[in-house]
């Protein structure tokens, strides 16, 4: 029986002493990996049902297999709390059915558990209060939502992938995110600059909003080749590929390689980018998004409107870089 170990420590927040913030498993089963799906629950199902993970009843069919969600479940859509509630029940089918859904937070959860009062997470709390649930009690960890949501893991890796919401280590090792994720949270919990600063793992951007004014490929030197960069980052993560959600838009390489906006896209089989823009809640989306299926030697992206699907890794050229848009 083919079987997959789960090398996290459980753990709630009253329990941080024993966290660990990267969740790491291994495994011979399918892989699949979904980015943000930002309060839209219909759009997201859709994802869901054309990778196959789940029925026309949105439960899971898709047996041992893993799923990696990037976070940002909360904000900008309409289904704020029935969103991220059927991602805590499809974590329960798919444990009964010997499979694994993994939410990592995002920048979205994490700012709203730094301060439920702040404008970008405004819609969430707005939606907790008109369901008779305080805001606070949630960021303080209280109750079903509360607890689920604290105990969220920061990154994950399974088997040669390391997944997180916005790509950038630094260079650290799995150890080091562990040991500063746990010492940030033990001093300031999630306002800590781990969570919610500008250059953290949640928050950096592949824009001149990135650290040092550039993209986080290129790890603050404007000069520096960012395949070495992507290389030198998965070497110390003891893995081969860097997947992230968080960005939707246009990505500019140096070489002028461009990732378009919302489109599923890899680049030097090294960074895989898997925020397609799915949510109604996003200004100017033209995309219903998609999933990445990925197996020990290539990566489709799947599409939800049915129609698509394109192996994106390996490309079958020379070009070191392939995507595709899921139009509506």
């Amino acid at each position: 029986m083919k079987k997959f170990i789960v090398l996290m420590a459980l753990s709630t927040v009253g329990l941080c002493a024993q966290r660990s913030w990267v969740v790491e498993v291994d495994t011979t089963e399918h892989l699949y990996a979904v980015g943000d799906s930002h309060a839209d629950k219909s759009r997201f199902l859709g994802v869901l049902q054309a990778a196959k993970l789940v029925d026309g009843a949105g439960k899971w069919t898709a047996k041992k297999s893993v799923l990696v969600i990037t976070g940002d479940t909360i904000d900008k859509g309409p289904e704020q709390i029935k969103t991220i509630s059927y991602i805590q029940t499809l974590q329960q089918d798919a444990a009964s059915a010997g499979g694994r859904v993994i939410l990592t937070l995002g920048n979205h959860e994490a700012e709203f558990l730094s301060d439920p009062k702040g404008k970008k997470t405004a819609e969430f709390s707005d939606a907790l209060k008109a369901a008779g649930i305080k805001p606070k009690d949630v960021a303080d960890c209280k109750g079903d939502l509360g607890t689920f949501m604290c105990g969220l893991p920061i990154a994950a890796r399974v088997n040669d992938w390391f997944f997180s919401h916005g790509g950038y280590t630094a260079g650290r090792t799995i150890a080091q995110i562990n040991s500063d994720t746990a010492t940030g949270f033990a001093a300031k919990k999630y306002a800590a600059d781990v969570f919610v600063g500008p250059d953290s793992i949640l928050e950096a951007r592949l824009s001149d909003r990135g650290p040092g004014g550039v993209p986080w490929f290129l790890g603050g030197n404007p000069n520096a080749d960012p395949a070495k960069v992507l290389a030198d980052y998965a070497a110390k993560l003891g893995v081969k590929h860097i997947l992230q959600g968080h960005q939707p838009g246009k990505v500019t390489f140096p070489d002028g390689v461009a990732r378009n906006k919302e489109d599923l896209f890899e680049r030097y089989g090294l960074l895989f980018l898997n925020d397609g823009g799915m949510s109604t809640g996003i200004d100017g989306s033209t995309s219903t998004g998609g999933a990445m299926h990925i197996t020990a030697d290539s990566v489709t992206a799947v599409c939800a409107n049915g129609r698509e699907s394109l192996v994106i890794w390996p490309t079958g050229t020379n070009l070191g870089h392939a995507g595709i848009h899921c139009g509506k």
